[in-house]
Parts: C-alpha cells; structure tokens; sequence
C-alpha cells in the first residue's frame, strides 16, 4: 500500500480534492447529513482497525523486553538471556550492541507499521465517500417528485418517506422537478466516475495483498497452534493471526457497503413515482434506470470482488489449508 501511494501520489491527492469539493458542494444542502453519517461509519472502523494494529505491535514489542525489566528490577546472579524481536545481521556482537540494535529494530517497525496503517485507511476512506456518493442518490431518487425536502433526512429511520411516496406533483412545477431529473443523474455519473478511479488507484495492489494474505493467514496460524506451550510467544501469534484476519476484513467490507448502497440505488430507481414526472424526464430516467443495473463494486484487477462472500471464502479456504498442514506437524 505505501508503495501504491508514492508510485499514484497524484491520484490520491486528486481523490482528496474530489471528496473535498463533495462535501463543499452539499455543505449548506440536507444531503450533507448522509455525508456525515457515512464518514463517521468510516470512521469507526479506521479507528478500530487501527487501535488493534497498534496494541498488537505494542504487545509484540514488548514482550522481549520483559527479560530486561525484570533484570533491571531483580539483577539475576547469571547472564541475561536477550532475544531480539526479529532475526538481525548487522555484523557486530549483538550482545555488546544489544541496545542500540533494539533501539533501531523498534523505530523501524513502528514506522513500518505506522505506514501500513496510513494505505489501508486510506482505501476506507476512499470506498466509505463512494458508498456516501451513492447514499445521496438513493435519498435524491427517493425524493424527486418533492420540491421541499429540509427535514426529510433521517440515516436510522428508512420508512420515514413513506408518507410522502403518493404525494401528488405541484402544478406549474415540471421545470423544478426536471432539474431534479438532471441533477441526479449527474451526482449519479459522479459517483461512478469517483468509484472508477478509487478502483483504478488500488486494484493492483488489492491482488497483490489479498494472494499474499491467504498463505501469511494460514502460516500464522499454524505458528500459533505450535507456540501453544509457550504463553508469551502464544499471545503473540494469536494477536498477530486475528490481525491478519481483520487487516483482509478491513479490504471485504468496505466493498460490501458499497455493493449493498449500489443495489439500494437500484430499488430506490425502482421506486421512483416517474408517472407523477413530467413527460420530458421520462427517458432520462429509463436512462437512469439502465446505468443502475450494472454493479457498483470494487474488484482487485477484476479478478477477486471485495465483499464478505469473499472474506468468507478466503476464512474457509485458510481453514481447509492450515487443518491439512497442522496434521503433518
């Protein structure tokens, strides 16, 4: 992911301004609240995925150091054992350099991890303002034959239009309600566009992480099941393989929102009251009505689709691999 970042620097700098202009856009409108909705939603799971990465590698940093707290609390009558978090070569005694190796060790991965962390959030991020895209042309679809709609907007209350699905159309009121018409299809061509290129920014990189995922979940987990007599490596391996496994949910949700939002167009397309629109609106929306069809998804290279289904099927395809390899172990 970070080398997908510097290798589309402009790409994602282009993605920002665009969610930037978005939110300028419907600042001072009522789909402003569908905005917010969804953007905390991302947020909740940016800060979840998040929190957990870290008080993982927080624990697998510590838990070398504990020898030396006790050392430095208790001094033993013997040598102190010191263990390093990865396997180094920097072609000194790493004993007589213990600490500064350490010291460069932890540095290097906590801005290892801090990078990760960045391009992963990042594609949330990216996905949560398409499904937010997509939320408000549901809502603009549900409301086009209404002229006032302040007040209407209520993300945890979906029978709350119902009332107004059979209202009849003002008269002398076509040309508004026209560019209604216009000005959905438009957010809705919009939004399309902006999933075309988030999808184009992280393709390739989502095939790359999702085949080299699988065998990381299925190696860790067969590693956890070997440290079973060994608490504290156990611990670890055990944060480290529910890690791996939200790091491929936090790729598969995201794409769920937005299938879900996508077919949610489509109903509410679906539902449109267009005999109460003016006769000039009609094509436009069988127009719109056709472009709804096609599924709004993000796909690794069009190979792999980001949904649960595949997170489902990854999770069972891990389990079938790591059971066959913990039988010959």
């Amino acid at each position: 992911m970070y080398l997908n970042g510097i290798l589309n620097m402009n790409k994602i700098k282009d993605a920002l301004l665009t969610i930037k202009k978005d939110c300028d856009y419907y600042a001072n409108r009522p789909e402003y609240m569908i905005l917010q909705y969804h953007m905390v939603q991302g947020n909740k799971l940016i800060r979840f995925y998040s929190t957990y990465i870290y008080m993982s590698i927080a624990l697998y940093l510590t838990l070398p150091t504990i020898p030396v707290v006790k050392h430095l609390i208790a001094p033993w009558n013997h040598s102190l054992p010191k263990g390093f978090v990865l396997p180094v070569n920097y072609g000194v005694d790493k004993q007589q350099y213990f600490y500064y190796i350490m010291t460069h060790t932890y540095v290097g991965m906590v801005v290892l991890v801090r990078l990760i962390v960045l391009g992963h959030t990042s594609f949330i991020m990216f996905t949560q303002h398409a499904s937010a895209l997509l939320a408000v042309i549901s809502y603009q679809l549900r409301t086009m034959h209404i002229l006032d709609t302040n007040g209407l907007i209520d993300v945890e209350d979906s029978d709350l239009l119902e009332k107004y699905k059979n209202i009849n159309l003002p008269s002398g009121q076509e040309d508004k309600i026209y560019r209604k018409v216009l000005t959905c299809i438009r957010g809705h061509q919009r939004a399309i566009k902006y999933l075309n290129f988030v999808e184009s920014l992280f393709t390739k990189t989502l095939l790359v992480q999702m085949f080299c995922l699988v065998p990381c979940l299925i190696i860790l987990g067969v590693k956890t099941m070997l440290k079973i007599g060994k608490v504290g490596s156990f611990v670890r391996y055990v944060f480290l393989t529910f890690g791996q496994t939200l790091h491929i949910f936090c790729f598969c949700r995201p794409g769920q929102t937005l299938k879900d939002l996508g077919e949610e167009v489509y109903t509410a397309a679906c539902d449109v009251t267009w005999y109460v629109l003016p006769k000039r609106s009609h094509n436009l929306y069988k127009f719109l009505l056709v472009r709804c069809l096609t599924p709004t998804e993000v796909t690794a290279c069009r190979v792999i689709s980001m949904s649960m289904e595949t997170f489902i099927v990854i999770l069972r395809t891990a389990m079938s691999y790591f059971t066959v390899l913990l039988s010959f172990t």
